[in-house]
């Protein structure tokens, strides 16, 4: 089987925007000992690296765009739906929602793919677009994503690497 090569700005979807979870503590210390801690819209914006895997699989829908939904685990544990678009022979585009607890995280990815037997693989960019809830300050640009799918059955496993910004 040959090797793949993609291009670092061809690394894709994070489906990962799997992406995008804000985890909150709790402080160990008593109500009356613990620290004030300012509101989650009072925070400056913070940057969070993610390291995302998604197990995905196609739920039925008519016309052309693959609708695909599943788990993401890394960085962040959440639920993902993602639509995917064939846009030419070797490229396409995608729309994808995490949804994290507190909220969710929308944003677009583009990808290139090649075909070898019962497979594809792919390999792009995504970027966050905004979210809900604590999310909605979320944001980030060249996500790398790469994965492999089923052609048959377009289940697919896809790994998502980058950082965003809350």
């Amino acid at each position: 089987m040959g090797r793949v090569s993609l291009s670092r700005g061809t690394q894709w979807l994070a489906p990962t925007a799997l992406l995008l979870v804000y985890a909150s503590g709790s402080s160990p210390l008593p109500a009356a000992a613990a620290p004030r801690v300012p509101s989650p819209s009072a925070f400056e914006s913070r940057t969070i690296s993610l390291v995302e895997s998604a197990h995905l699989r196609a739920a039925p829908q008519p016309g052309n765009t693959i609708h695909e939904q599943g788990e993401a685990t890394g960085t962040f544990r959440c639920h993902i739906t993602v639509d995917l678009r064939i846009v030419s022979t070797n490229r396409i585009t995608a729309t994808f929602t995490v949804t994290p607890a507190g909220g969710s995280v929308t944003g677009t990815g583009t990808a290139r793919f090649v075909t070898q037997g019962a497979y594809g693989y792919l390999g792009g960019a995504l970027s966050v677009s905004g979210g809900t809830g604590r999310f909605s300050h979320a944001s980030g640009k060249n996500i790398g994503l790469s994965g492999k799918f089923n052609r048959e059955t377009f289940s697919a496993n896809v790994q998502v690497h980058g950082a965003i910004h809350l």
